[in-house]
């Protein structure tokens, strides 16, 4: 396992992980907008103590030449109500102004450069330009069934990743599980919710596996216009589904609790309306239906139609030989996506042992967050399995975001520069954000019986080489309460992998603790000058 000089990398990332100190759009030292291609933003749901303090959500965006701040989007959400403006004019009630963001899905590249970002609190998608100013925005309350206004916020389904298909729509990943901060969980015999029984907080059933789903927008009328529901096999896996991929082969789907990726034909099954951007505009007008608005969200589409069950072209399984609703797949897939050769990276939170219902932290035989494996499960192109893990210390916990990228001019000046032949930099390496980021547990003061799970998130950039990958020597084994925070030769875990460079988060040399709460990451495709 290849080990990198943390006190080296520290650092150069004194000098370049300084937060806010260069405009949005103007880098005088390199003469180039902020906004270049292969930056990322990350949805920060902003909740304490993982981020630096409670409020409504932002998606921040990071240069990946400086390591600075770029465009923040804030609430657009955060303002009094506009009966006439282009996010809070609903009509209904189900949008809510002022109210909270909590965003989740993040996308950008699409018609003119717009981003499209996801409310998961407020259950909207809503398009922006690309300096963050707000254009128009849509609830899927109406659809998915979920209350209006302030009841509403954060309840189940709830919508999560978002994704660009081939024919220009938009894809909408819908989460249906019962989490501890959805008010219509599940209700537990002994009271209160049922995902309070289990450890983390979250929990689905095979009803709610069953309401999860993917939906198609188009861009023009920002309209729901098709769907992909679970397949008629009603395979375990297919359960809450987090991100979403496109490839030659179709459309992967990560399950947030069936540790699988479901490959779907995403041809099969959509139907006329859905055939690319601004194809459903004549369905429409046979309709009478010009404008969108919420009160007809439903109109031109229905869930439920059997003709849009999923087609599942074969599964990508990462518990390989355990049953396919064995308990050891719950709460483990977030975010994925592919590296220019195919090859799949994906966050998978294994457990060194399952936490069963009622092994709640502070009762006997209690989990706690020390059963955590965190780990990136690697599959190499047309693989069904894991091929190998990158293995993340014990200081990096509760993963979200990730995302395969060119390595940035951070990590490159971090390992000492391109080299002698000119080539060192130029690779692919991968961004990975976590609500509890401290690599090398450098602080003390962990949670419970976790010495290491210190609340404050953060991203980092991991090299994906295969030889620097987890499996060589067997120890990096997550164990937070055995974990050695020294790091030295010899020590716990000294076979994890340590970033070439960190974004926001806790920054030693500095002092600065600019902490966000990750949900899911994205490199921006293009450049967009308005």
């Amino acid at each position: 396992m290849k080990r990198f000089n943390l006190s080296g990398l520290t650092v150069g990332l004194g000098l370049a992980m300084v937060a806010g100190g260069v405009s949005a759009h103007g880098l005088d030292e390199v003469g180039a907008p902020a906004c270049l291609e292969a930056n990322f933003m990350m949805a920060d749901a902003m909740n304490a103590p993982f981020a630096a303090a409670n409020g409504p959500g932002q998606v921040l965006e990071v240069s990946i030449v400086t390591g600075a701040r770029g465009i923040t989007v804030a609430n657009p959400f955060g303002g009094a109500a506009d009966p006439t403006g282009p996010v809070c004019d609903n009509g209904s009630g189900y949008l809510d102004c002022p109210g909270p963001f909590k965003p989740t899905g993040v996308l950008s590249g699409g018609l003119n450069g717009h981003a499209f970002i996801t409310s998961a609190a407020q259950q909207a998608l809503t398009q922006f330009h690309r300096d963050g100013t707000p254009i128009r925005t849509i609830s899927y309350k109406p659809l998915l069934g979920n209350p209006t206004g302030p009841a509403g916020y954060g309840t189940v389904p709830r919508p999560l990743g978002t994704q660009m298909m081939p024919n220009g729509n938009i894809v909408q990943a819908i989460c249906d599980a019962n989490f501890f901060n959805a008010k219509n969980s599940d209700v537990a015999p002994e009271g209160g919710l049922e995902a309070n029984q289990y450890f983390p907080p979250v929990n689905t059933t095979a009803a709610r596996n069953a309401n999860s789903r993917v939906l198609v927008i188009d861009q023009e009328t920002m309209q729901v216009i098709d769907e992909y529901s679970q397949p008629a096999d009603k395979d375990p896996r297919w359960t809450c589904i987090a991100g979403i991929a496109f490839s030659e082969e179709g459309m992967g789907l990560s399950m947030f609790h069936g540790a699988a990726i479901a490959m779907v034909d995403w041809k099969a099954g959509v139907e006329d309306t859905s055939c690319g951007v601004g194809c459903n505009k004549a369905k429409r007008k046979k309709d009478g239906k010009h404008e969108m608005d919420d009160d007809d969200a439903d109109d031109l589409f229905k869930l439920g139609k059997s003709k849009n069950r999923a087609i599942v072209t074969r599964w990508i399984d990462l518990r390989p030989g355990k049953p396919a609703d064995d308990p050891s797949r719950r709460d483990s897939l977030r975010a994925w996506g592919y590296d220019e050769d195919g090859t799949i990276y994906v966050t998978d939170r294994e457990r060194s042992r399952d936490c069963l219902r009622g092994e709640v932290p502070g009762t006997p035989n209690g989990c706690n967050p020390g059963v955590f494996r965190q780990k990136v499960q690697v599959v190499d192109y047309g693989d069904d399995f894991p091929s190998r893990t990158i293995g993340l210390d014990p200081g990096v916990n509760v993963i979200a975001g990730i995302r395969p990228n060119r390595m940035s001019a951070v990590a490159c000046n971090n390992i000492g520069g391109p080299g002698p032949d000119g080539k060192a930099c130029d690779v692919e390496t991968l961004l990975i954000a976590a609500s509890a980021y401290n690599p090398g547990c450098s602080v003390t003061g962990g949670v419970g019986a976790a010495p290491c799970f210190v609340q404050g998130g953060g991203v980092g950039e991991y090299s994906i080489l295969p030889a620097d990958a987890d499996a060589q020597d067997g120890t990096c084994t997550g164990e937070q309460a055995n974990a050695d925070t020294s790091y030295g030769p010899g020590g716990a875990n000294s076979g994890c992998a340590q970033p070439l460079a960190t974004y926001l988060g806790r920054n030693n040399v500095t002092g600065s603790t600019d902490f966000v709460d990750p949900r899911m990451l994205m490199v921006i495709h293009e450049a967009f000058i308005q």
